[in-house]
């Protein structure tokens, strides 16, 4: 089974509304009433999540241009901030508001997450492994994403950490595969791959915590693809190395989940 059929392309897309009609508001891009500020791009959106009760995780994310798609482990612009995932009858689920309410709303259940399982939301068979974030920067074909997943040999995870080397950043042991750079710009069952792959196992759980560079060379030609800018390439491979370097994994002290969280029938 091929590592790359687990490789999600890095095809996503953000709402972008444009706000009209009204004197007062400033004109540009807005998410969740915000006006977005482009600015130079960089590594300054900060996300964090908590994982069964035991552990901290938090990350830094690309940011800059108000096109970069944002991540789901927590809504930059929530005023409930964080995600907790925990443990209900040995599934991983994540905890959210039901029934429309809003930040403040007391009403909070958990829901199972597919994308830590693969699974297809409407079958419940393995479809593939989704991304928490993910974004693709469109003119050199490049994309990063994050995944949280409880690996399983049989959906094709052993192949991420096989022939992998042991790098210690920052006191965390990380799992690093490194994939040449190909041109999948003539393919047309498989748009990219993964260029680097770097395996985080959560201590004293069955989770892992992966960050993935993936893309294309794009060849010779005009596809895109690296070679169309190299310059861009390297500095988004040096964000992208800074964002291994951002991630903290601190512990917590547990809390009785069922004492404040209803679970989902």
């Amino acid at each position: 089974m091929s590592v790359l059929k687990f490789f999600k392309p890095f095809i996503a897309f953000v709402l972008l509304v444009p706000v009209i009609g009204c004197e007062t508001t400033s004109p540009g891009t807005y998410i969740g009433g915000v006006l977005l500020q482009p600015s130079s791009l960089d590594i300054k959106d900060h996300y964090a999540f908590s994982l069964v009760d035991k552990w901290r995780i938090g990350f830094s994310w690309i940011s800059g241009p108000v096109d970069i798609n944002y991540c789901d482990f927590s809504h930059r612009y929530s005023k409930r901030g964080e995600h907790s995932f925990f443990e209900k009858n040995g599934i991983l689920v994540k905890e959210f508001i039901a029934g429309g309410k809003d930040d403040y709303g007391k009403k909070i259940i958990a829901s199972r997450s597919e994308a830590i399982y693969g699974e297809n939301s409407s079958t419940g068979k393995f479809d593939n492994y989704r991304a928490f974030c993910t974004h693709t920067f469109q003119d050199i074909w490049t994309g990063i994403s994050v995944f949280l997943v409880k690996p399983d040999p049989a959906k094709g995870t052993d192949e991420w950490v096989d022939g992998a080397t042991t790098v210690t950043v920052n006191g965390l042991h990380w799992l690093r595969k490194d994939t040449p750079i190909e041109d999948y710009s003539r393919n047309p069952k498989k748009w990219a791959a993964s260029i680097e792959d770097w395996v985080l196992k959560i201590p004293d759980t069955p989770y892992w915590f992966i960050i993935r560079l993936g893309g294309s060379s794009g060849g010779a030609g005009t596809a895109p693809g690296i070679n169309r800018n190299p310059e861009k390439y390297a500095l988004v491979l040096d964000l992208f190395h800074q964002m291994i370097e951002s991630v903290k994994l601190e512990p917590i002290a547990p809390t009785d989940i069922n004492k404040t969280v209803k679970p989902e029938p």
